[in-house]
């Protein structure tokens, strides 16, 4: 299969947090991709028309970089990667920059009560949307049938961490989810004893490299990405993430009790995950500990590093992918609702109609 795939970087394989890069790579064995980013969208309509793609992928996040996409994914249906199910900073980027209002409040109008406009549209306007979290495909499905929702686990490349052989315990943090949270609790830790540095403020493979267990505080919830806790993982890492419904299947850790959470836990705890109305001081625990009991940050390493290999290498999510694309190629997109924005239905042909409908002509642009 023929596939144009939307993102608004360039894959980068040396970024262990570019998860799909790793993804388009293992597809990439059975299906021809083509990587459109910004700069270049301008030429699919041209290329498209010559010699068409027999899918679209887009990639969908809440930031204004991928605001390019959502012209392409409402005229020419396709497959959506909703990386979060808030992105209001991409489909309202655009409208508020140049000033149109009354667009911008159409789209409020179309909201409903159990989803925003920038979940909604997406989901019919596509011939289906995948999440990478079994609960969230779960509830997107049920508030609406008649969307195709699937889900498809992310997974991350292998990282290669290390240890710098010094006393002093090295936490890595990779994003910026409760930054000043984590900041705080790293000196409480520290004034309370612990002989701890944070490393942040570099590339995620170094960080990943040098520290000895890393931070990852992924919140809100399906907001911000696993993927920091998974490249953590897969570097063989003590990981403190966020104890959360994407989270709770997890064989882990509670800082305050040090216990496996669940009744009956018996897989081995590849992670220290803490509850949110505790972050701070849970998050210290963890830091003092992890600090100081060397066979158990070896221990959660080396059980995280397993766990990865059976369940988040970047195979796992092609082998999840792959069976979605065959059938998405062979899916129309579920019917428009009657109160679609009229914005939304644009396709760049309303100026030429109009011009054409002055002289009394028709063309099928």
């Amino acid at each position: 299969m023929n596939i144009a795939w939307f993102r608004p970087t360039t894959p980068d394989a040396s970024d262990p947090l570019d998860d799909t890069a790793a993804l388009i790579d293992e597809l990439r064995s059975t299906h021809a991709i083509d990587v459109i980013v910004e700069a270049g969208a301008h030429d699919f309509v041209w290329r498209h028309f010559q010699r068409p793609w027999d899918l679209c992928v887009y990639e969908l996040d809440n930031t204004s970089a991928h605001q390019f996409e959502w012209a392409y994914l409402l005229n020419y249906a396709g497959v959506v990667m909703l990386k979060s199910p808030v992105a209001h900073n991409s489909w309202g980027a655009t409208l508020s920059r140049e000033g149109r209002l009354d667009e911008y409040m159409a789209g409020f109008r179309f909201e409903e009560t159990n989803a925003p406009l920038e979940v909604r549209v997406p989901l019919l306007a596509s011939r289906c949307v995948v999440v990478p979290h079994r609960s969230l495909a779960e509830s997107l499905q049920e508030g609406y049938p008649e969307a195709r929702v699937r889900y498809a686990p992310m997974g991350v490349q292998e990282v290669r961490g290390g240890r710098g052989g010094r006393e002093q315990v090295i936490f890595g943090l990779l994003d910026r989810s409760r930054r000043d949270v984590v900041e705080r609790a790293f000196q409480r830790a520290r004034d309370a004893g612990a002989n701890i540095d944070l490393l942040k403020n570099d590339s995620a493979a170094r960080i990943l490299a040098e520290c000895d267990a890393v931070v990852a505080l992924t919140w809100p919830p399906f907001e911000t990405p696993l993927t920091p806790a998974l490249a953590g993982m897969a570097a063989g890492k003590a990981v403190v993430a966020m104890e959360i419904e994407a989270t709770a299947h997890w064989p882990a850790l509670d800082p305050q009790t040090w216990r496996p959470r669940g009744l009956g836990a018996t897989a081995a705890p590849i992670a220290v995950t803490i509850e949110p109305r505790d972050e701070e001081h849970s998050l210290m625990l963890a830091m003092r500990r992890l600090t100081t009991d060397l066979p158990l940050r070896e221990q959660l390493g080396h059980a995280a590093r397993a766990w990865w290999q059976a369940h988040a290498t970047p195979a796992h999510a092609a082998a999840a992918w792959n069976p979605i694309l065959q059938e998405a190629g062979s899916l129309t997109p579920p019917l428009r609702p009657s109160d679609w924005p009229k914005h939304l239905g644009a396709d760049g042909t309303e100026l030429a109609r109009a011009i054409l409908n002055e002289f009394g002509l028709t063309s099928d642009i």
